[in-house]
């Protein structure tokens, strides 16, 4: 652990594009005590005068801020990957007048994602890695020249836009570095790192996690770009509690973990700036919300990054405690239903530090399953007091009232049963209306065709593997049969949708579920509650057979049995 480590706030200046003054933006900073700003580029900003820069510089300072970091918000320098010539000509003029307006804004750094790949032709993917590193060597001496010290990059999200892979994220960075090492007369070079970034595939199955691609930049992390996002990195947002409730991006762990890894960073200062896009813009319901959104948020940054270094090692995330995905991500979505429902929010808690995905609300109405194991009102209740995402499954016949409740109550997902709703088409479009992820529910005996219509509507399937009811029931014998099925069923159809799965994903079946193409397991008293072990354990144990189940899809037969686990 690196004790020297600070992590000062800043804010890039992305959101007031084309909505407010930058003055106005000082101010709310200089107002919340945050001093440093990271000026997002526009499309003007290429062909201002030099005059521009210098007059913001002192406008800034007149507020007692820095700009100390200029980064791009277009991905407008992408043309090095282009093999048309002209683009790669435009790029590298933008770069190098990029880099003189850092210098006129007495930004430490200057930098950009590198550049995109065009979809249907990725073959060029090298050729367009290599004339980057050549033009990144070549404005290294520009930069110097110039007075900046560092250009950074920014690892992003898919492979057509590399670095995305930890290894493409070593690659390069390794051989600009090493140039650097070999030429003093050039800028250093380092990483912006965006913490909402991980891949998805093609498939919508989560390869890399954020904390994954993170840790791949950590020895030349210089810059993080601060965002919240869900489980899919699809969407971004920021930090209001709101924001909070309905993201995966805990800072307080992001926090831990840098300070468990400061050794590996080469710097004892590292700048985190408050990256989003703000409200719909150009609305004038919208456009006024954006100054509270950034108070909130920027408290809640303070907050967490103010708190003082833990002083016992072991309270910090270890490298070897922070997964470092090598293959598709399988979520984890605790039941509560199998909690300690007389002590809920210690019960809740605990599954926080676990590391859950997900916490799964098995909402029953004594009617379509003779059960009902939780109240609404203790939902109401819990939600302020977890920010861990809610997946309500609805086991009830009043579809139509049952969602409304959920959306009231703030959860993330829903999935309903396809045996119990009338008219699924438009519940499901009425889930996703309300910004909430939509799912189905299939019994055991309902057959995959039911899905045929709604695949537009899906963000995921839940796939029961016991009669809806009760916790500690076996597993219907077609329930890996289905499974795959299922898999088979979305991958023919071109439909990138996660399965998740409910019951008995007891340890000895999660290898085949997953085998057979499970995506988030919903996790009972046969594996995370199993009262013969300790639930850190029990996790362990869950994780483990995880991973058996992905050493099976990776080879992946067409029907998953018992006969194909590894002894």
């Amino acid at each position: 652990m690196n004790k020297s480590l600070s992590i000062e706030i800043g804010v890039k200046t992305d959101p007031i594009e084309y909505r407010y003054s930058y003055p106005w933006l000082f101010r709310l900073l200089a107002e919340e005590g945050v001093k440093h700003v990271q000026i997002g580029t526009f499309f003007e900003m290429y062909a201002l005068p030099d005059a521009f820069f210098t007059a913001l510089r002192e406008q800034a300072a007149a507020f007692g801020l820095s700009i100390t970091s200029v980064f791009t918000a277009h991905r407008e320098l992408g043309g090095f990957f282009q093999e048309e010539p002209a683009w790669e000509t435009i790029a590298r003029k933008n770069y190098e007048r990029l880099i003189q307006a850092g210098a006129l804004l007495g930004a430490r750094s200057v930098g950009s994602n590198p550049g995109a790949v065009l979809r249907d032709r990725m073959e060029g993917k090298t050729a367009g890695i290599n004339r980057y590193l050549r033009h990144m060597r070549e404005l290294m001496h520009f930069a110097h020249k110039h007075g900046v010290p560092c250009l950074t990059m920014e690892p992003m999200s898919c492979l057509a836009e590399p670095p995305t892979l930890p290894e493409e994220i070593t690659a390069m960075a390794k051989a600009l570095a090493s140039y650097h090492g070999t030429h003093p007369d050039t800028a250093g070079i380092g990483y912006c790192a965006d913490v909402s970034h991980g891949y998805v595939d093609r498939d919508g199955r989560v390869v890399h996690t954020h904390l994954a691609l993170l840790e791949a930049t950590l020895p030349w992390l210089v810059e993080l770009h601060l965002k919240n996002t869900d489980g899919r990195y699809d969407a971004t947002f920021g930090f209001t509690k709101e924001e909070r409730e309905r993201g995966i991006i805990a800072l307080t762990d992001m926090r831990d973990f840098l300070f468990a890894h400061g050794d590996i960073l080469p710097v004892e200062n590292l700048m985190a700036y408050l990256e989003i896009g703000g409200p719909k813009l150009g609305r004038d319901y919208s456009d006024p919300l954006l100054e509270e959104s950034l108070r909130e948020s920027l408290r809640h940054l303070k907050e967490v990054f103010a708190c003082p270094l833990p002083t016992q090692a072991e309270h910090i995330p270890s490298v070897s405690s922070v997964p470092v995905s090598q293959g598709p991500h399988v979520e984890i979505a605790p039941s509560l239903m199998c909690a300690d429902l007389c002590h809920a929010e210690g019960a809740v808690h605990a599954l926080e530090r676990l590391g859950a995905d997900w916490l799964h609300l098995d909402i029953m109405d004594a009617r379509f399953t003779p059960n009902m194991p939780l109240g609404l009102e203790l939902l109401r209740q819990l939600r302020s007091k977890t920010r861990l995402p809610f997946d309500a499954h609805l086991m009830v016949t009043n579809t139509d009232f049952f969602v409304r409740e959920m959306i009231a109550i703030g959860v993330q997902q829903i999935s309903v049963h396809a045996e119990s709703d009338h008219h699924l088409d438009r519940t499901l479009a009425f889930i996703r209306d309300a910004g909430i992820r939509a799912g189905v529910a299939l019994n055991p005996a309902t057959p995959l065709e039911t899905l045929d219509y709604l695949l537009e509507r899906l963000d995921f399937v839940l796939i029961m593997t016991v009669n809806p009811g009760f916790a500690g029931q076996q597993m219907v014998p077609t329930g890996l049969r289905k499974i795959s099925d299922c898999y088979r069923y979305l991958r023919t159809r071109g439909a990138a949708i996660p399965i998740q799965v409910d019951g008995q994903v007891s340890f000895a079946n999660i290898p085949m579920m997953v085998g057979a193409g499970a995506d988030c397991l919903v996790a009972g008293t046969s594996s995370l509650f199993h009262t013969g072990a300790s639930p850190p354990e029990n996790m362990a144990r869950m994780k483990a057979a995880i991973v058996k189940g992905l050493e099976i899809r990776s080879g992946r037969p067409r029907c998953v049995n018992k006969e194909n686990i590894p002894s």
